[in-house]
């Protein structure tokens, strides 16, 4: 049966909390994932970013949408870009498997968020010949506002038809989220966040019932504020 791994990873725009850049690149090779949703994914103007050393390294397609620039006051407090035209920080998912759709979702808006509008990148892949479609997230911070953007990607998700699974940083414990998708299980289960000393799971992949976790773990504590997710999911 087809087999494919996918894992999340919020970046923290590539920097730890002195504002000191990490292995990105290292600790997303180590997942090992043929589809890789990053958020916070920075892109500093003029300048590499990782987000294309993990596309060569990996070999994969990137697609990206941008949340904010590197000059609004979200960014993380110690990060200072250089002088210039501003960079830009989003959402990005990174496949290695032939990508046959990709589509932007745009989700509510919650009160109060620091993001003016925030997207989902549905992306429907083939994996050997089937179609499974994915929902990358990086929901808002405020406290309900991501359930209302989570029901609206599951929404996205059953129109699609196909075997599928919501990936991503939902900032948002598993139960109420279960309450919310309630035809969907979660593939993997552990704490994730602050990545030092974890208390919460808000970092997510729910599947439906065409698909099955075959193996799923959670990554350690790197320069991010989250820990990495993975799961290897198998289509019924």
């Amino acid at each position: 049966m087809p087999e494919l791994t996918v894992a999340s990873f919020n970046t923290h725009w590539g920097v730890d909390r002195q504002g000191q850049p990490f292995d990105v690149v290292g600790v997303c090779l180590a997942l090992e994932a043929d589809v890789l949703v990053l958020q916070e994914a920075w892109r500093p103007h003029g300048e590499p970013s990782y987000v294309d050393e993990l596309v060569e390294r990996m070999g994969a397609v990137v697609h990206e949408t941008v949340f904010m620039s590197d000059r609004n006051p979200a960014r993380p407090r110690l990060l200072h870009p250089k002088p210039g035209p501003a960079g830009t920080c989003g959402l990005a998912v990174l496949s290695t498997l032939p990508v046959c759709e990709v589509a932007e979702i745009v989700l509510p808006r919650a009160q109060g968020d620091v993001i003016e509008q925030r997207h989902s990148l549905l992306v429907t892949v083939s994996v050997d010949g089937t179609a499974v479609s994915l929902a990358a997230m990086h929901a808002s911070h405020r406290l309900w506002g991501s359930l209302p953007q989570v029901r609206c990607v599951d929404r996205a998700l059953a129109a699609r038809g196909n075997p599928s699974a919501i990936v991503g940083d939902l900032n948002m414990w598993g139960p109420p989220v279960g309450l919310s998708v309630p035809r969907r299980v979660r593939a993997v289960r552990g704490r994730t966040w602050p990545a030092r000393r974890p208390h919460s799971q808000i970092d997510h992949v729910w599947i439906d019932d065409r698909l099955e976790a075959v193996a799923a773990g959670i990554g350690p504590a790197t320069g991010s504020d989250h820990r990495p997710i993975w799961a290897r999911l198998r289509v019924r």
